[in-house]
């Protein structure tokens, strides 16, 4: 059986209005019937039904005050007369929701670049031809190939650049350091020669002066590997192969992994690109690799200008929730974070920004989500069933029942604050309903016609 409110909405507008007048029209005919408190009776003689009107009896229902109505229990049952509790406003409420879509979070995005120019000699575990085989390669020929969507992890090597450039920098920090470990060798050797008159004071100073030049190119040089980033734990190992150099009996071998780079990820994340492979060259501008922490996205939400007020009140960051179209019914936990300041002409909106939790990796960047923003609602309102309100197209006014009996109902005058499709929120003034008030709910639109039609009883 369908009921009045599923009714008028598949009969449209103007079927909604004529149903709605009908409704009226059929009220204002029961409050009639039921106020003039007619009956019929059965002549005894010919059987002809004879209309009286019991005038000493009170009408069934009827009005004992200016916004009372008292309805005894079977008009009460004619009426279908059922109470809700009216109750206290949720200390939020959702704004209605918005349409918006999914992006990487520029924040959380790297491109990865080889800090010296040279040639790619791992990718992926492949070496490329002809390149000088390291001991310490953290990339393995047997290793699977890194493609684009593999995750990936703070510090991993991705690829191998063999650069004459740092070669040549390390092998003059080696020689430098290997310099100055033979002259202070020399320099102590004369200054004891010197203590016991066995050479000049000449020969002293000079080494003395050579030691101190060695230890401004050992600066410089250790220097430059600074500034181009190369690991203090690899600077270490260049100096205890620079005290192997300074033996006398030493030869000079150069390692190879003095020129090999590990170009390794900065973040933890997912390979979003991928443009290198073994054998190629690249500078130091080359985008090897694109890395994206997918962890949290950034959601792009266009917002209609009437709309802006109500969101610009809000204190940002502020909580927001996410549903994925893909994914109907799962909600993710975001913030929106910021409100642009220019309005598109043509669409009449504003780019409204903020981020979603991906833990999981559940969204994508791409996809359509709804965006559902909550705002603090007044600490007075009172909330009923939309059912509950009855309009006349002057005022608003839903009916409170006065007393345990039911028979009793008051008509209380309200303020609408807010609509929704369940719930009405009133403003809490005097003589409105209050929190666990019983407003009558199925039977509203009847009992207001009624009220409407009944005399007011005389003072």
């Amino acid at each position: 059986m369908l009921t009045l409110s599923a009714l008028t909405e598949r009969l449209g507008p103007v079927g909604r209005a004529l149903a709605v007048g009908g409704v009226v029209l059929i009220a204002g005919g029961t409050a009639t019937w039921l106020a003039a408190g007619t009956v019929r009776s059965a002549s005894s003689g010919g059987g002809e039904a004879v209309e009286r009107k019991d005038s000493g009896a009170p009408p069934k229902i009827h009005r004992c005050g200016v916004n009372e109505i008292v309805v005894p229990s079977d008009v009460r049952a004619s009426l279908g007369l059922k109470t809700a509790p009216a109750a206290q406003a949720p200390s939020t409420r959702n704004l209605p929701s918005f349409q918006g879509i999914l992006n990487f979070d520029n924040g959380r995005l790297v491109r990865v670049q080889s800090p010296f120019a040279g040639q790619v000699t791992e990718a992926d575990g492949a070496r490329a031809s002809g390149a000088v085989p390291s001991a310490s390669a953290s990339l393995s020929t047997a290793a699977p190939a890194l493609r684009v969507g593999d995750r990936v992890n703070r510090g991993d090597v991705l690829a191998v650049v063999w650069s004459a450039d740092l070669g040549a920098k390390k092998s003059e920090f080696v020689d430098a350091v290997s310099k100055l470990k033979t002259d202070e060798k020399t320099y102590y050797r004369l200054e004891e020669l010197y203590q016991i008159n066995g050479t000049a004071e000449r020969s002293v100073r000079e080494a003395e002066r050579t030691v101190q030049s060695d230890r401004v190119a050992v600066e410089r040089a250790e220097a430059t590997l600074r500034a181009w980033r190369v690991p203090a734990d690899e600077i270490a190992a260049l100096r205890e192969s620079a005290d192997q150099l300074s033996a006398p009996d030493a030869k000079r071998t150069d390692p190879a992994k003095w020129a090999r780079v590990e170009v390794k990820a900065p973040i933890s994340g997912v390979v979003l690109e991928k443009n290198v492979a073994a054998g190629q060259v690249v500078d130091t501008t080359t985008d090897l690799f694109r890395i994206g922490d997918v962890s949290t996205l950034a959601v792009w939400v266009h917002v209609y200008e009437e709309d802006l007020p109500l969101l610009s009140k809000l204190v940002l960051p502020r909580e927001w929730s996410i549903s994925a179209t893909a994914s109907p019914g799962v909600a993710h936990a975001g913030r929106l974070e910021r409100i642009g300041m220019a309005i598109d002409p043509a669409q009449h909106t504003a780019l409204v920004t903020g981020t979603v939790e991906n833990e999981k990796g559940e969204l994508r960047a791409g996809m359509a989500v709804t965006v559902t923003v909550k705002i603090p609602t007044a600490s007075d309102e009172i909330e009923v069933p939309a059912e509950a309100v009855v309009e006349d197209g002057r005022e608003s006014a839903v009916f409170v029942r006065a007393d345990t009996s039911g028979d009793r109902y008051v008509r209380c005058p309200v303020t609408v604050v807010r609509r929704s499709r369940d719930a009405i929120a009133l403003a809490a003034l005097p003589g409105a309903p209050k929190v666990g008030d019983a407003v009558v709910t199925a039977g509203s639109l009847l009992l207001g016609s009624a009220f409407a039609d009944l005399p007011q009883p005389k003072p």
